[in-house]
């Protein structure tokens, strides 16, 4: 699952949560994701998670009630990694425009990096139902309100509509979830430029939006 650390010096990393591989319940998770990225969510099964985790079934009803359950715990904690690397990048000293060039740089790079959760977050969790669903847009809110900050670097913040953090969140997850959905993953981080400039143009000038978006 993605987890992300910053420092001054290098990169943000993304690597996968840190429990013991043999935890039972992190052997679930992780094989309940892996099954939903290469099966889809209908055609997964609690006996196919079991086959891939290699756990009995006894061991998984101590832990989760069923498939739905099991699947919810872990969008809850793939999704609550993502918002808390989000939410610490964000406290970060450097400008805001600095910021999010950063979070999106770190973002599309974990992405390409964890493709089955990436299909998991931007595909299978679409058709997982209502708290699936919902889960998902807690994100996105999360995201749009880190953007408002953007409307301290316009000269006019009023005159910008209320819906424009909304409306850049949501323009910057379908061209995401397009590339997820094509299988093209791996061309994620290529994109960061473009994203960068599209979510900050709206707050900043076009000159400025573009300097902090070509640099690195």
């Amino acid at each position: 699952m993605f987890h992300q650390s910053h420092t001054d010096a290098a990169p943000v990393t993304v690597a996968v949560a840190t429990a013991p591989r043999q935890d039972p319940r992190r052997r679930l998770l992780d094989a309940m994701l892996e099954t939903v990225a290469l099966r889809g969510y209908d055609r997964t099964t609690v006996s196919r998670v079991l086959s891939s985790s290699g756990i009995q079934e006894a061991v998984f009803s101590e832990h989760f009630h069923d498939k739905r359950n099991c699947f919810l715990v872990a969008i809850d904690e793939l999704l609550g990694n993502v918002e808390c690397a989000a939410v610490e990048l964000f406290r970060e000293p450097a400008a805001w425009p600095e910021r999010v060039r950063l979070g999106l740089r770190n973002l599309l790079d974990a992405l390409a990096e964890h493709p089955d959760e990436a299909r998991v977050a931007f595909v299978e969790m679409l058709g997982a139902g209502p708290a699936a669903c919902e889960r998902g847009r807690a994100v996105l809110a999360l995201f749009a309100a880190l953007m408002e900050e953007g409307r301290c670097y316009t000269p006019n913040p009023d005159q910008l509509p209320a819906q424009t953090s909304e409306a850049i969140v949501g323009g910057i997850v379908s061209i995401v979830h397009r590339r997820v959905l094509q299988g093209n993953v791996e061309e994620l981080p290529s994109l960061h430029t473009d994203l960068t400039y599209f979510a900050l143009l709206p707050y900043l000038d076009h000159e400025r939006a573009l300097a902090v978006a070509a640099s690195h």
